[in-house]
């Protein structure tokens, strides 16, 4: 039998759904059908039941670095929201027995799959309602976030990473780390020499950056760390925040820069940044230190994805890596032109 990440995001839907059916039971949830989402890393089901309440239940991926402490630490931050804010979020739903988090060991896998539950809510992903307005609203909603994780108080056995380094899933003392493999010649990593040095390049900016940033007086709160267009709902006049997995210590900029990146290299921009900006500074003031701190950040994000590509246990992920890595080298080399040019 192959392992999950050996298997299609389909396969691996198909080998979990009974898995999925027995686990929802100890949520008192009894699913009328379950509906793989696709465009995900992890394998999410959307739960339908008789009663009309809509559910999701998130089965971390084998390749993710989240086990079931982070993952807890996750329903903490959520609840929390839940219970101060009117801010939209997948609330989460606790077991029966008023445990959230669940760990299911499966025949022939190396570690138990972390899973939880969650609300379902409605609306459009943001990439498919991408207007300025909306973005402006995404801005609004990451200053809220960033209000309220200041006052966050994280509850014992809180475990989650922190953002101190360009590579911070490389961390130990968690479920799984991600080696970093970039810059070793002796790697199954497809890169040349050429491409290795412009990533070299990009990487010790991005490194001096990260570390005065962590060298500032300013405290750490938690970051969502993943708010981009297709972890975002709009459904009216509410805006949702979804997927809260890869939250970690970090600062509000580098909260930004993650949702930017995903954006960075659309036709329109300057004109969705300006309107990001101009939600995000009707709450709080724009965290950006100095000039051009954003844009190397950004291009943390890229380094931290083209590292993902290549030390993924996924067949699709690695059989993606070396077009990912070529686009992702182009990104940086024209972030260096420009660092020359200034």
């Amino acid at each position: 039998m192959k392992l999950l990440c050996e298997l299609t995001q389909i396969g691996r839907g198909r080998r979990l759904r009974p898995v999925a059916r027995a686990l929802l039971s100890e949520y008192g949830i009894t699913p009328t059908q379950l509906k793989q989402i696709t465009e995900a890393s992890n394998t999410i089901f959307r739960v339908f039941t008789g009663s009309g309440e809509g559910y999701v239940l998130r089965m971390t991926a084998p390749k993710s670095c989240h086990g079931a402490d982070e993952i807890r630490s996750e329903v903490a931050w959520l609840n929390a929201i839940d219970r101060d804010t009117s801010l939209g979020i997948p609330a989460p739903i606790a077991r029966l027995d008023g445990e959230y988090v669940s760990e299911v060991l499966l025949p022939g896998e190396p570690k138990p799959i972390g899973c939880a539950v969650y609300r379902w809510v409605p609306g459009a992903m943001l990439d498919d309602a991408l207007t300025q307005d909306n973005v402006r609203r995404l801005g609004v909603l990451m200053a809220q976030l960033h209000v309220h994780a200041a006052g966050f108080v994280p509850p014992e056995g809180f475990h989650i990473r922190t953002f101190d380094s360009v590579f911070p899933y490389s961390a130990e003392g968690f479920a799984g780390s991600e080696p970093v493999i970039l810059f070793d010649k002796d790697s199954p990593c497809p890169l040349t020499d050429k491409q290795r040095d412009v990533y070299q390049q990009a990487m010790e900016c991005v490194s001096q950056e990260v570390d005065q940033l962590m060298g500032n007086k300013a405290p750490l709160r938690v970051i969502h760390n993943d708010l981009h267009v297709w972890n975002v709902k709009v459904d009216g006049e509410r805006i949702y925040a979804l997927d809260f997995e890869d939250l970690m210590w970090g600062h509000p900029i580098q909260d930004i820069a993650t949702t930017l990146y995903y954006v960075r290299w659309r036709d329109t921009y300057d004109e969705m940044l300006a309107a990001f900006r101009s939600g995000y500074q009707s709450v709080l003031a724009w965290p950006e230190g100095h000039a051009g701190q954003l844009e190397t950040l950004i291009m943390g994000r890229a380094l931290i994805l083209a590292n993902y590509a290549v030390v993924s246990e996924d067949a699709e992920d690695r059989a993606f890596a070396p077009e990912y890595l070529e686009r992702i080298q182009e990104r940086l080399q024209g972030y260096l032109d420009t660092l020359k040019q200034n």
